[in-house]
């Protein structure tokens, strides 16, 4: 009988043991059932509060959308460094169920050099979990018309050799026979390419064998064949037209920039105006009181088209072009070391003649006289212009009313490091022949920036003359960083996104 006792309270110790064991592994699993629970949800949290972040860089950008200069959501304004935060405000999604949360945002304008660049923070964080925050920053920048490599309102050509990094556009034709590495767009659907003979060919189409064919008549075409070997990116046309005259307001707009906060030189008595740019951040002015006289070119014996090159003799000639050379003989010191003005605008209501180097500055020059929708001032550029930084601290834009004009009497290496707009005529430089001097033939030209030309530019022309050698590079720092108030179009557009 104690025998079976004895055995009795082995087995319940065991059991006891056994139990015990049970309920601490029993603790243990639900420990770690609850520690894992908790995780999940926190870390739910975290992606919610990622999304609800988010939600208000995509909100910030609706502002931006419909007001391009809302930098407070119309709330009083915070300065700087950190610019913010506004808010919180409430954040819950479309269903209204699933995520509660808030979000504050911090918006850096853009600098008062004209850039459009905005940088946006957004720091969200769900309504149960407020210490578990993630934050969103983004640049946010409007495209302006330095976007483009060239763009134009004529018929265009580029021929084989040439290579293009920057956007092409036209609102009218271009035939591309070179390589573009983005993309290029026309405004028509087809038309009558004037440099030869035939039909209505695409609105951007190439002759590099094989030769495109003729639109199929189907809008938009359907026979456009794929060509990576020259439109690497691709074409499109036909897209929206860019509008030249929608400069007019801009160009108001600028005017009083100047008048209120930048540099405003009034009309000259004389020929124009001088402008040099110096490294140490400002220019000299000169007043220009003599020009070279303009050359004359026969134009009789059939050879009116001189443009072609069917050279005329000038004995017996009683039929001349008469083309300005654009060379300064004679000027007067007008201002001296002049700063470059805080928001980058310097309007000359006359003609400019633009020269020098630049050094961690950013301008704009417009050359434009009364009436601003008129069409007759110049800027012309004979020396080079150029840049000391080449990562986009440095920015030169030229806007005239008529031409952008290289004359007779330019370097023979000139190099332009600009933004060109030519609102009523053409970037380039006349026609010149032996009868003008020995200037008439150049070596090289490089122009590191974009063009914007009414018409149809050119710097050489087919029997020789000009320069020989046309070098045009595209500044990709121009897309988002223009020169200052250079015009824009589209909207904010997300340039980097990056979770901090």
């Amino acid at each position: 009988m104690f025998k079976f006792k004895e055995k009795s309270a082995s087995m319940l110790f065991l059991a006891l043991v056994a139990t015990g064991f049970f309920f601490l592994m029993l603790v243990g699993v639900l420990g770690l059932g609850l520690t894992q629970y908790k995780y999940n949800l926190i870390k739910v949290a975290k992606n919610q509060a990622l999304h609800v972040a988010e939600a208000g860089v995509n909100y910030y950008r609706w502002v931006l959308y419909h007001d391009n200069e809302e930098y407070c959501n119309d709330q009083e304004c915070i300065a700087g460094p950190e610019y913010g935060p506004y808010g919180p405000y409430v954040y819950t999604d479309s269903s209204g169920e699933n995520i509660q949360g808030y979000y504050e945002l911090y918006i850096t304008p853009p600098p008062l050099d004209g850039s459009t660049l905005v940088t946006i923070r957004s720091v969200g964080w769900v309504e149960k979990y407020p210490n578990i925050k993630r934050t969103i920053e983004v640049q946010c920048g409007i495209p302006s018309w330095s976007t483009y490599s060239v763009l134009a309102n004529a018929n265009m050509r580029f021929g084989e050799g040439t290579e293009v990094w920057g956007p092409l556009h036209s609102n009218s034709g271009i035939r591309f026979d070179g390589l573009a590495h983005n993309v290029i767009t026309s405004s028509v659907l087809d038309y009558d390419d004037p440099d030869h003979e035939g039909g209505n060919e695409f609105g951007v189409h190439t002759h590099i064998v094989p030769v495109d064919p003729l639109p199929d008549g189907n809008n938009p075409p359907e026979n456009v064949p794929e060509r990576e070997d020259v439109f690497e990116a691709g074409r499109s046309f036909p897209v929206s037209t860019i509008s030249f005259d929608l400069l007019d307001n801009y160009i108001n707009e600028m005017e009083e920039e100047a008048d209120e906060n930048g540099l405003s030189i009034r009309k000259s008595n004389q020929e124009g105006y001088h402008i040099i740019f110096n490294p140490d951040n400002t220019l000299d002015i000169y007043e220009v009181e003599e020009v070279s006289s303009p050359c004359s070119i026969c134009l009789e014996w059939g050879c009116t088209r001189w443009w072609h090159g069917w050279l005329c003799t000038r004995w017996g000639c009683t039929d001349y072009q008469h083309t300005e050379t654009e060379g300064i003989i004679d000027e007067s010191e007008y201002m001296a070391d002049v700063d470059i003005p805080d928001n980058g605008i310097v309007f000359v209501k006359d003609k400019v003649w633009v020269e020098g180097n630049i050094d961690g500055s950013r301008v704009t020059i417009l050359a434009f006289e009364d009436p601003i929708a008129g069409n007759s001032t110049d800027i012309i550029v004979n020396n080079d212009l150029i840049y000391t930084n080449y990562d986009g601290t440095d920015g030169i834009g030229l806007i005239a009313q008529r031409n952008i004009t290289v004359g007779l009497y330019s370097e023979d290496n000139l190099q332009i490091d600009a933004a060109l707009i030519a609102k009523g005529g053409r970037i380039g430089r006349n026609y010149f022949d032996a009868s003008c001097g020995s200037e008439y033939i150049r070596d090289t030209i490089e122009i590191n920036g974009s063009l914007a030309t009414k018409e149809r530019y050119g710097f050489a022309y087919t029997d020789g003359t000009g320069y020989q050698i046309r070098n045009l590079n595209y500044d990709g720092n121009l897309t988002f960083i223009p020169p200052p108030h250079f015009p824009s179009t589209g909207e904010y557009t997300f340039i980097s996104w990056e979770e901090k």
